[in-house]
């Protein structure tokens, strides 16, 4: 018996010792297998880590998008979740979004939409990872983050906030929808070493992107400079609405509007490109632009209480978001620059509404350069106008000879007909006769007075096509009795089939004029030789014609030439050195050239060049 228990404890023994070999055997192989499970995993992850790296930082940007949604399908794969999501944050706002579900998986708005997930925006902003695999596991002030979750059909899900050394750039997130998973630290943390490369990706994005802009805009302010310094005055409603364009163009916005704040004799003016902005529609908006303030909106929401009114204005307009730029010009506003779009809400950051600052300083120093030209011009007219009026005044004598003489002749041709009538049986023949010289009589006086109606008159300048041959004989009419009561033979030198030019019929006929009774004036004084006045018109080279007043005078002194265009500069006792320099401010306004210079046989020649009509235009 004894022999038999030691042989069963042997047996015994022997079977343990087996079992527990067996047993430490098969979990060194499943140790061995666990390992070897997690080396794979790793090698997986590790190549997935490099390709990703590879693919994203070698694209050109323009291509960057495409491939951070391959990245991202690639990493739904890897993870067996099914919806992946790349949100781009840009200052202070949801940004471009990249997103890759599997096949019948519905999309997730971007966990940045604050109104849906509160919870998590805030979360993610504070710079925490949010991370539920049961929408259970959600705290109590996720309430309303749990049931948007659950509405979507989201099982599982984690979020990584998106840095690169400075604020968020984005977030990177995955859902599981078909069943929950688990998100372990392991996996955490593999995953924030892959959003290292996404969020390098989104940064490198940013900054080339952002210099692109930063060019675009430097390309913009140096067109829009060059374009309001280029213009005319005359073209200012044609390049305000082209600047108005291309700065619509670079800010991809649906509306854009000028106003001009009336003041004092100016009436309000506007340009807009798109929808028309009335101010009556947001006085709360033109209340806070003539204050100075700068009004940016994303949404129509983000206004104000007492904007009630702008935001009824601007549902009605179709407006989504707007931003208004105050235009000051010598501390003073003037004006006002408004963008709006109509299709969807979008963002204002700092750095655009600082270049829409200097935008606005380009505008608003054009609108102040107009409106002094404008003023100028005004001035001129005013100045012109005098001018006319003082040059009337020398020609009183001989416009009375003018007017005395169809009238006079009108007086007699009527008491002769009277004589016919009282006669027994008139003469009918006669009667018809007389009549007809007293119309033509009229007709002279007539024409006299529509003359000097037409220098006299005060009004806008009104640049057509002329004939320089009738400007010049207009004037001639008007100065042939002056020229007879001056004893100044006056010859005509027209060329015929002279080109049109483009100017104010008025100003260039009191240019002629001035430079007609200048050369009279200079033959008021015997000389020894014959009195002549000399008007020629010709050809100036293939691109401008002329007009030369020739007289045979005294000349002008040396010292006088450089000076005789001067304002308040005059050789004439009487005079006061205005005439010339108002013909030659007409003449440059023209686009042409006014200059004197002394004969060679003695006395003067005034003569101006006009470019021709056609050169005028193009």
């Amino acid at each position: 018996m004894g022999l038999t228990w030691y042989l069963g404890v042997d047996v015994i023994a022997i079977v343990l010792a087996t079992v527990l070999g067996a047993w430490w055997l098969l979990r060194h192989r499943a140790a061995g297998t666990r390992a070897q499970r997690l080396l794979e995993d790793r090698l997986r992850f590790e190549t997935l880590l490099s390709g990703l790296f590879a693919q994203l930082v070698h694209v050109e940007t323009g291509g960057l998008d495409a491939a951070l949604e391959g990245a991202l399908r690639q990493m739904v794969t890897f993870l067996g979740v099914d919806r992946g999501n790349l949100d781009e944050y840009v200052e202070g706002a949801p940004g471009i979004r990249v997103s890759w579900t599997a096949p019948g998986i519905e999309k997730l708005p971007s966990v940045l939409a604050v109104s849906e997930f509160v919870w998590t925006a805030e979360t993610l902003r504070r710079g925490g990872i949010v991370r539920f695999s049961r929408a259970e596991e959600l705290p109590e002030d996720a309430a309303l983050d749990r049931r948007c979750y659950e509405r979507l059909g989201t099982r599982s899900h984690l979020s990584i906030p998106l840095h690169a050394g400075g604020p968020m750039l984005g977030v990177l997130s995955f859902d599981s929808v078909s069943s929950q998973r688990d998100w372990p630290d392991d996996v955490t943390n593999r995953l924030l070493l892959l959003s290292e490369v996404f969020a390098a990706a989104l940064e490198r994005k940013r900054i080339e992107l952002s210099l692109a802009e930063r060019l675009r805009f430097q390309r913009l302010l140096s067109d829009l400079s060059a374009r309001f310094s280029g213009a005319l005055a005359l073209d200012f409603d044609d390049e305000v609405h082209g600047a108005l364009r291309s700065i619509v163009d670079f800010l991809g916005v649906d509306h854009a509007t000028l106003l001009e704040f009336p003041r004092a004799g100016v009436p309000a003016r506007s340009w807009t490109i798109g929808e028309a902005t009335d101010a009556g529609h947001v006085p709360w908006l033109m209340l806070r632009l003539r204050e100075g303030d700068v009004v940016h909106v994303s949404r129509l929401a983000e206004l104000p209480d007492e904007a009630a009114t702008d935001r009824r204005g601007c549902l009605a307009l179709g407006v989504k978001s707007l931003a208004a730029m105050p235009l000051r010009a010598g501390g003073v506003v003037i004006g006002g620059l408004v963008f709006a779009t109509g299709f969807a809400e979008r963002g204002w950051p700092h750095e655009l509404i600082e270049q829409l600052s200097l935008l606005g300083e380009v505008v608003a120093n054009a609108l102040a350069w107009t409106n002094a030209e404008r003023e100028a011009r005004r001035l001129r007219q005013e100045l012109t106008h005098i001018g006319r009026v003082s040059a009337m005044g020398e020609l009183t004598a001989s416009l009375a000879h003018e007017l005395n003489q169809p009238l006079t002749a009108i007086l007699n041709n009527a008491q002769v007909a009277q004589e016919y009538l009282e006669a027994d049986a008139p003469d009918l023949g006669e009667l018809r006769e007389i009549l007809s010289d007293i119309v033509a009589d009229d007709q002279r006086a007539a024409d006299v007075i529509h003359r000097l109606r037409a220098l006299l008159k005060k009004g806008a300048l009104e640049y057509v096509p002329l004939n320089l041959n009738d400007v010049v004989d207009g004037v001639a009419r008007l100065v042939r009795s002056d020229m007879v009561i001056r004893n100044v033979p006056m010859i005509l030198d027209l060329t015929q089939d002279l080109p049109n030019v483009c100017g104010d019929r008025v100003q260039l006929q009191q240019v002629v004029l001035n430079m007609v009774l200048n050369g009279a004036e200079a033959m008021g004084e015997p000389n020894g030789r014959p009195h002549a006045l000399v008007i020629r018109t010709s050809r100036a080279g293939a691109e401008a014609v002329g007009v030369a007043v020739e007289d045979s005078g005294t000349g002008i002194d040396a010292k006088d030439l450089d000076r005789l265009f001067e304002p308040l500069y005059t050789t004439k006792a009487e005079g006061l050195g205005m005439g010339l320099a108002i013909a030659r401010t007409i003449v440059d306004a023209h686009g042409g050239r006014l200059r004197a210079s002394n004969n060679a046989g003695g006395g003067a020649t005034f003569q101006f060049t006009l470019p021709i009509a056609a050169e005028r235009a193009r």
